[in-house]
């Protein structure tokens, strides 16, 4: 069996970007269908023992709420800007800093002259 070998010379950054941004933003949209399932979860269990975030919020000393967070209250309005800005921000300082590491490792493929990749070749039908 014949193999064919190629050197590796670089990675595109651009291009390892786009792709970490979509890898990032789809494990974002994952933790949110997770967290919202937790937190759908935590408040049915707090309710049935007669528990609602306002009164575990007053009870910490944060009794006017309301005002600051709208009609949504409870802190829902908060936490759902939180977890949008967070998760958003989250993935584009991830798809940084692997491109970073694409960047690092293309000047360590300059310095020691490629990565041999070896391929078996296409069959001829």
């Amino acid at each position: 069996m014949d193999i064919e070998r190629r050197v590796l010379k670089s990675v595109s950054e651009f291009s390892m970007f786009k792709y970490l941004l979509f890898i990032y933003l789809i494990f974002f949209l994952l933790w949110v269908i997770v967290i919202i399932l937790v937190g759908l979860i935590t408040w049915l269990g707090l309710s049935s023992y007669g528990l609602d975030i306002t009164s575990i919020m007053e009870s910490f000393g944060l009794e006017n709420t309301n005002v600051l967070l709208g009609s949504l209250g409870g802190g829902t309005a908060l936490a759902i800007g939180v977890l949008i800005a967070g998760g958003l921000v989250g993935a584009v300082i991830s798809a940084c800093v692997g491109t970073i590491g694409v960047w690092i490792m293309n000047v360590i493929l300059k310095m020691s002259g490629g990565i041999e990749l070896r391929f078996l070749p296409e069959k001829k039908s």
